[in-house]
This record gives structure tokens, C-alpha cells and sequence, in this order.
């Protein structure tokens, strides 16, 4: 009341809010593995013999439990109001000065079947550059083996409207999930390709 500013109710109840605290433990360092050590992980260090510019990758949460009941909701069964309960711990995360905020977009069959994008969901209200469409793809990642992943085709094509922005820019990709890693160095490969002076990733989870 002292403070003369509109009261705002909590997203979580306390019990609710203690489960979604971010973890502390160590983390790969390049692409946010959350493992025993800080060391790069093996992933990394095969990502890092394939391709000439690393990729870093800030995770939020472990990809298990939890946070992957809360993307199953969010993502699969439509629960949309669920955005809102990571989205500030993910923005405060993809906020930098002088850089761009680039979301992975989704396949067109795979947004004609969800009616929304899970990463622009969480951007609601954040200025992000639209920089990349997805080609059509027959099957989503969830659905690919890991072989099928790491040597898949460029899925990624630059909205021509945003290149005058890249040219010479920071760039902070932003996707839910970092599984093998493909998804963000092909866009990452891409957006190097047309200009991009520097990339790093934010995901929700690893």
C-alpha cells in the first residue's frame, strides 16, 4: 500500500514457486548442461570438433520431472496461460544491451496443429526480431532419433525483411529445449552466414 503501486497477485502460491526456483548446481558451460562438474561436456566438445564458432547456451532448468511436465502442458496439451510461469526468469535471461532477441520459430505443420509458438508465447510483450522461418519438415524433433537430429538438413531459412537489421548484430536466439544442440547451431550457422557479428542461446531447459 505504501508503495502507490498497483498490487499484482503472484503467478505461484508459495509451495508452487519454491518447485520452480531456478537450481544452483554446476552446469556445462558452453551449452548449460546441468551435470556433476563445470567442465564442457561431451556433447560440447563433439559440437566444438564439427563446427568452427562455439555456441553458448544459457539452460534455466534440467530437462526432467518437473520442468518436463510443465512443457508437455504447455507445448502438447495447449495450456497457454502456463507462459507465464517462466517467462520472467527466461526474459530477464535474453535481455542484453545491443543485442537482438532472435525466437527459433516453429515448422508450419507443427504451428498449424499447436496455434502457437511455445517461444514467442514467453516473449509476450518483448521486442524480438522475427529473423528466421522454419522450412516444412515431415517429422518434429521430439519424434527424431538422436542420429536423425545431429545430421539433419538445414531447417531454417532468413526472413529477408530483418536482414538489415542482422548485419553487424548480437544476437540472442531463444528456444524452449537444448537436446542435441542442432536446432540452435543451424540457426546459429545461418544467422553467422548473413552477418551476424556474435550468438549465444537462451533455453528454458537442457
Amino acid at each position: 500500500m505504501l508503495s502507490f503501486r498497483p498490487y499484482q497477485a503472484p503467478e505461484l502460491c508459495a509451495k508452487c514457486e519454491r518447485l520452480f526456483a531456478r537450481p544452483t548446481g554446476p552446469q556445462c558451460p558452453q551449452c548449460g548442461r546441468f551435470q556433476a562438474t563445470t567442465s564442457r561436456c561431451r556433447d560440447c566438445q563433439e559440437w566444438n570438433r564439427r563446427e568452427a564458432v562455439p555456441l553458448v547456451n544459457q539452460a534455466l532448468y534440467p530437462y526432467h520431472g518437473l520442468m518436463q511436465t510443465y512443457l508437455e502442458r504447455y507445448k502438447f496439451q495447449g495450456d497457454y496461460a502456463l507462459r507465464s510461469l517462466v517467462k520472467a526468469a527466461l526474459v530477464q535471461a535474453c535481455q542484453r544491451e545491443q543485442e537482438l532477441i532472435v525466437p527459433v520459430p516453429l515448422a508450419p505443420k507443427q504451428l498449424a496443429l499447436r496455434k502457437f509458438n511455445q517461444v514467442t508465447g514467453w516473449l509476450t510483450d518483448v521486442a524480438f526480431v522475427p529473423a528466421l522461418t522454419a522450412k516444412p519438415k515431415l517429422v518434429s524433433q521430439h519424434q527424431q532419433t538422436r542420429r536423425q537430429r545431429l545430421a539433419d538438413w538445414q531447417p531454417f531459412a532468413l526472413n529477408p525483411n530483418t536482414k538489415a537489421q542482422l548485419s553487424g548484430a548480437r544476437v540472442c536466439l531463444v528456444d524452449d529445449v537444448y537436446t542435441t544442440g542442432q536446432t540452435l547451431h543451424q540457426a546459429q550457422r545461418l544467422l553467422l552466414a548473413v552477418g551476424v557479428r556474435q550468438v549465444r542461446s537462451v533455453t528454458v531447459a537442457r
